[in-house]
């Protein structure tokens, strides 16, 4: 059948090489109107997107990770441009750096709110400490956006709308594989970030994974990674020497695990063990080390549907629309047997 086919399209080619020239003309003509059409229903989409949400002005909307010095944050912001770009919304976009220290995220809240802001997107760098930031959102009627890190319960009711990853899940997903591979008695290196809410679910859900395996394990240490590749890389290497038998470090964020596998690569101390190492987020240089297999997984979420999602609740909010007052992202697991799947070049 295959040969039958094949002849049939060189035949075709053939008969139709004699008319090539005649029509050359005629096939970009046609070519030029397929794009311009394609382009103006492009237009229409957009403007119908922007129609939609009645919003035809112009909009600043902060953005407020917990630093942009992660190239998790990037990609969320990526997502929120996407969001921009497919409503045709004219919308600014104002950065706030805080390089994980939230006095310097409310300080510049306090700065975006003087000058002028439509809205704001935040992720908070301390979820205990972001209370006055918000406080002051409100009094000004800004509202806000909390994505990736939830605020406290307490103060749910000064944000539109929580969107973040299921991060229990995320934690619980890494603790099911490694319960799963780990031998009883394991010796066990935690890399937190506990300042984070997020952080602390992906911790619960990984140590309810191990409890429910049955087997038994030892938490040996519990270090402030800081969600910091070079602070985890050194934290680790002391580590090492401490408890040169540790089975597996788990890092609550993949810069922490690219951290902690940096530093058993550099080691000097003789390990007696192949120490597993997960993190979670995904991150495209952790799939690398997983493909490589110097990392032995991640629970993975899609910070670009995250950055999606919060820019699309913010633009609702802005018009009037009803928002959903809690929006979840999946989060499921990547090792070495699905990696190739995902791939290394970008976030799934």
């Amino acid at each position: 059948m295959k040969r039958k086919l094949v002849s049939a399209l060189i035949a075709a080619t053939m008969v139709m090489g004699s008319f090539s020239c005649v029509h050359a003309e005629e096939a970009e003509t046609e070519a030029a109107t397929e794009a311009v059409t394609e382009a103006t229903t492009e237009a229409a989409d957009e403007g119908a997107a922007a129609a939609e949400l009645n919003l035809d002005g112009s909009y600043t909307i902060g953005y407020a990770p917990a630093t942009l010095n992660n190239a998790f944050w990037l990609a969320v912001k990526d997502g929120v441009q996407q969001a921009i770009d497919e409503t045709g919304v004219d919308v600014e976009i104002v950065d706030i750096d805080a390089n994980g220290d939230q006095s310097i995220m409310n300080d510049g809240i306090s700065n975006l709110l003087s000058s002028g802001i439509d809205a704001l997107l935040c992720a908070p760098a301390d979820s205990n400490a972001v209370g006055s930031a918000l406080e002051e959102c409100q009094n000004a009627g800004v509202p806000v956006i909390n994505f990736d890190t939830p605020v406290p319960e307490d103060q749910r009711d000064m944000v539109v709308t929580v969107i973040a990853s299921d991060n229990y899940n995320a934690g619980y997903v890494v603790g099911q594989d490694a319960a799963s591979k780990m031998e009883d008695g394991a010796k066990i290196l935690i890399l937190h970030s506990p300042r984070a809410s997020a952080c602390v679910e992906r911790y619960d859900g990984f140590i309810a994974a191990l409890d429910e395996s049955g087997k038994e394990y030892t938490i040996v240490n519990e270090l402030d990674g800081e969600g910091d590749q070079e602070t985890s890389l050194g934290l680790t290497g002391d580590a090492l020497v401490a408890d040169p038998d540790l089975s597996i470090i788990f890092a609550v964020n993949d810069p922490s695990a690219m951290g902690a596998v940096n530093a058993i690569q550099q080691t000097s101390v003789a390990l007696e063990n192949d120490i597993m190492v997960y993190g979670v987020d995904g991150n495209p240089d952790a799939k690398l080390m997983i493909e490589n297999g110097d990392m032995e997984g991640t629970g993975s979420q899609s910070p670009e549907t995250l950055g999606y999602e919060s820019m699309m609740a913010a633009l609702n909010t802005i018009a009037g629309n009803e928002v959903e007052k809690e929006i979840v992202v999946d989060t499921f697991l990547i090792t070495a047997d699905n990696v190739a799947e995902f791939g290394t070049d970008g976030w799934q």
